[in-house]
C-alpha cells in the first residue's frame, strides 16, 4: 500500500507542478485545482486513515489563529480559514477567537481580518464571566444578581444580563431586586454616567441597601428631581464623579422627603408623596442620617 500511495503522492505533486505553470500562463482554473486537492485529501485518508483529534493547543482554532498571525492586517477569506481548519465549524472557531478570547477579529461579507496580535483580556473577560455565571443552577434573579455582584461598580447591559438570566424580561428583572430586595443598582436615571440599558450595583455590602421606599416614587419623578437637582447630593455637595475621586465607591443617589418619613410615606396622599417641593437628591449615606435624625427629634418631642 505505501508503494501505492508514494506514486498517487508523486503522481499529485507532477500535477500540481503542471498547474502551476499553468496558472503562470493564465491557462489554470479553480476547479483544476479543487480537483487536485481532492485527490490530495483522499489519498492522506487511504494512507492514514480518518483524521484524529487534535493535541491540545493543536486544533482547528489555533490553525485559523495561525493562519491569521501569518496574515495579520490582510482581509482572509472564510474558506481559507475552512481549508485551514479542515473543520465545518469554523465560523464558530473564529467567533470563539473575537468573543472568548478577546482577538480584535473584524468580519465583512465573508472576510476576515486580525488587526493585532494582542488579546483584550478584558474583552475576554467580559465574555467568560457571563457564561461562567449562565452556567450556574437556580433562578435567573439568582444569576442576574451573581452578575452584578461579579461586576460591581461597573457598567453592564441588558444584553449580559438577559443573557446570563435566560430571559427577555431583564428591566422588570432588574427592579425586582433593586425595588423588592432593596440592592442599590443604579440606571441612567439615577446616574448621569450610564445610558438607557445600562445599569451598575453601586456596592453589594449589606449595610448599603437600598431605601425599600424608594419604590414609591415613579421612576419619572425621580429622573425629574435627579435632574433638577444636578444629579447632586443637596446635603454634602457630592455628585458620583467626586465621589469616586475621593475613593468612595459606595455612593448612590436616592429622593429624600422633607416632611414625611419611614412608615409616614407608606400613608401619605400620591399628590402629596409626589410633592415635588418636598422632595430633594440625597446621597444613601445623608439619607440614612438625616432619616435617623428626624426620627430622633421625633421621638423627642413626643417624650417631652
Amino acid at each position: 500500500m505505501a508503494d501505492i500511495g508514494e506514486q498517487s503522492l508523486r503522481g499529485i505533486a507532477e500535477e500540481l507542478a503542471g498547474f502551476a505553470d499553468r496558472m503562470a500562463a493564465g491557462e489554470a482554473s479553480r476547479n483544476e485545482l479543487d480537483e487536485i486537492i481532492g485527490e490530495l485529501r483522499a489519498t492522506a485518508v487511504r494512507e492514514f486513515g480518518p483524521r484524529t483529534r487534535s493535541a491540545h493547543g493543536d486544533g482547528a482554532k489555533n490553525k485559523i489563529l495561525v493562519y491569521l498571525l501569518e496574515r495579520l492586517g490582510e482581509w482572509v477569506h472564510g474558506e481559507e480559514l475552512a481549508a485551514v481548519s479542515l473543520i465545518q465549524e469554523w465560523p464558530r472557531r473564529a467567533r470563539e477567537l473575537r468573543v472568548e478570547d478577546g482577538y480584535d477579529l473584524d468580519e465583512e461579507k465573508g472576510y476576515y481580518r486580525l488587526n493585532s496580535p494582542e488579546r483584550d483580556r478584558d474583552a475576554a473577560d467580559a465574555w467568560r464571566i457571563p457564561n461562567k455565571i449562565r452556567k450556574q443552577t437556580g433562578s435567573g434573579a439568582d444569576r442576574i444578581l451573581a452578575l452584578f455582584k461579579a461586576y460591581e461598580g461597573k457598567i453592564i447591559d441588558q444584553k449580559q444580563i438577559g443573557y446570563v438570566g435566560k430571559i427577555s424580561s431583564a428591566t422588570r428583572r432588574v427592579r425586582e431586586l433593586r425595588d423588592e430586595k432593596g440592592w442599590p443598582i443604579e440606571s441612567h436615571i439615577d446616574a448621569r454616567d450610564l445610558s438607557p440599558g445600562q445599569y451598575r450595583l453601586a456596592s453589594s455590602d449589606a449595610g448599603d441597601r437600598r431605601d425599600k421606599r424608594q419604590r414609591l416614587y415613579p421612576e419619572d419623578l425621580r429622573e425629574r428631581i435627579f435632574k433638577r437637582d444636578r444629579f447632586t447630593c443637596q446635603k454634602c455637595g457630592r455628585t458620583k464623579g467626586q465621589a469616586d475621586k475621593e475613593g468612595d465607591r459606595r455612593f448612590y443617589l436616592e429622593v429624600h422627603h422633607k416632611v414625611a418619613i419611614a412608615a409616614e410615606l407608606d400613608e401619605l396622599p400620591r399628590e402629596q408623596l409626589n410633592d415635588e417641593s418636598n422632595l430633594v437628591t440625597y446621597c444613601h449615606r445623608d439619607h440614612v442620617e438625616e432619616t435617623a435624625r428626624l426620627q430622633r427629634e421625633r421621638r423627642e418631642s413626643r417624650g417631652s
